[in-house]
């Protein structure tokens, strides 16, 4: 990416303010998904899944925050040229305390949003410009699921709750959603950090493997 690029990326919301939306978005300048908060370090997972499966395939992204790693996909779908529906499925009201510290990650962007993130998830995908590859359905996991056909997904990627009883349930949830020989996977597959996301893989999927960073993939039958 270029010096302009990286510039006019990071300093978007002001070109905006003074120069309009409108102007902004003819010239090319937008937001990237590197500035958006989050957590996000598995973008080689990305890109090989995006480089494996063809077009008209269609991606679950369940748990996406603010859009870090969503808009991340949408960019590499994007480059790609393939024609690959991104989908997002997130509460957008936080999960409250977690982990090993009971920390709550999402309460200041639940805060800011009169108590919701819907709005600022939405408004940067619409920044990075992919208001019209990445889809949002705003609900909980086992809702979203209900929505989908069995067999009728290529990948779904879970890093909504993390705590035991809630990526069971999303496992239970999504798994026949996906055709055979696509990808069950998750986030945060670390067993001093998320002991109960790897007890939950290890008791319905024993045969899961650890993939890129800090990440488990299933690839169903």
């Amino acid at each position: 990416m270029s010096r302009w690029a990286r510039y006019t990326a990071r300093h978007y919301d002001v070109l905006k303010s003074v120069f309009g939306e409108t102007l902004v978005r003819r010239i090319g300048i937008h937001r990237y998904w590197y500035d958006i908060d989050g957590w996000f370090s598995w973008r080689s997972a990305q890109e090989e899944a995006v480089s494996w499966f063809p077009d008209e395939s269609r991606f679950v992204e369940v748990g996406t925050y603010l859009g870090r790693s969503l808009c991340s996909l949408g960019e590499v779908v994007e480059a790609s040229g393939k024609l690959i529906t991104v989908i997002g499925i997130d509460t957008c009201r936080g999960s409250g305390p977690e982990g090993w510290r009971g920390k709550d990650y999402h309460v200041g962007a639940v805060e800011a949003g009169g108590g919701t993130f819907a709005g600022a998830l939405h408004k940067n995908i619409l920044d990075c410009g992919l208001g019209d590859k990445v889809q949002l359905i705003i609900s909980d996991s086992v809702s979203a699921a209900k929505l989908f056909s069995n067999a009728s997904l290529e990948w779904v990627h879970l890093d909504a709750r993390h705590d035991h009883a809630s990526v069971k349930t999303d496992i239970e949830a999504w798994l026949p959603k996906i055709k055979p020989g696509g990808w069950l996977s998750g986030d945060d597959y670390d067993e001093k950090k998320w002991p109960e996301v790897v007890r939950a893989v290890s008791e319905l999927l024993p045969e899961a493997n650890s993939w890129c960073q800090n990440q488990w993939r299933w690839v169903v039958e």
